[in-house]
């Protein structure tokens, strides 16, 4: 009896580990103060993140009582591209995005961007942003980070029972959260003038 249950439980185990790949799409956290003057376009998008770096793709992981990875969360494309859709759509948002001819650059540097799930669901975002003229003289260098918490401590949606979608919920809400301190900083928008 005790093998029979030993086998059910590791082949519930088994089935539950995967990586489930989803789209991370921006959404603004606040309503964008509109620019009417578009001049920013995307620069370059570097990925200096410490965790996620041997695999581009990698947002978070759920992990069971003991730190098992349990269920991993990936973008359907690496992290460049999902911070480099995500800053496009907040620039857009707010009226700042140059579709041609911009006269400033926005070079983003990715320092962490996760999201993790042992008992309660965290995420952290942190980009440095370089906003330059077109001919690469600095502007404005900014740093933000976000930090967020959610669920309970006394849940059963943990370890195998984790939602995968709550985890990305997580961390699209702290990426846009970040995103949106660092688009509506005062100095941020005096540096466009």
């Amino acid at each position: 009896m005790r093998r029979v249950l030993a086998l059910s439980l590791l082949c519930l185990g088994l089935a539950a580990c995967g990586t489930t790949q989803m789209p991370m799409t921006y959404a603004p956290t606040v309503r964008p103060a509109a620019v009417s003057r578009p001049m920013v376009a995307i620069g370059s998008v570097t990925d200096q993140r410490q965790d996620g770096r041997e695999n581009p793709y990698w947002i978070g992981t759920i992990r069971d009582g003991f730190g098992i990875p349990m269920k991993r969360l990936e973008a359907s494309t690496p992290a460049t591209e999902v911070v480099r859709q995500a800053y496009t759509d907040a620039l857009a948002a707010r009226g700042m995005l140059a579709p041609a001819a911009p006269r400033y650059l926005l070079n983003v540097t990715i320092l962490q961007f996760d999201a993790n799930q042992y008992s309660r669901r965290e995420a952290t975002a942190e980009f440095m942003v370089t906003l330059t003229t077109s001919s690469n003289a600095p502007v404005l260098t900014a740093r933000e980070r976000a930090y967020q918490v959610g669920g309970s401590m006394i849940t059963l949606s943990k370890g195998i029972f984790g939602s995968v979608e709550d985890l990305r919920g997580i961390a699209l809400s702290t990426m846009s959260q970040a995103i949106d301190r660092i688009l509506d900083k005062p100095e941020f928008a005096a540096a466009l003038r």
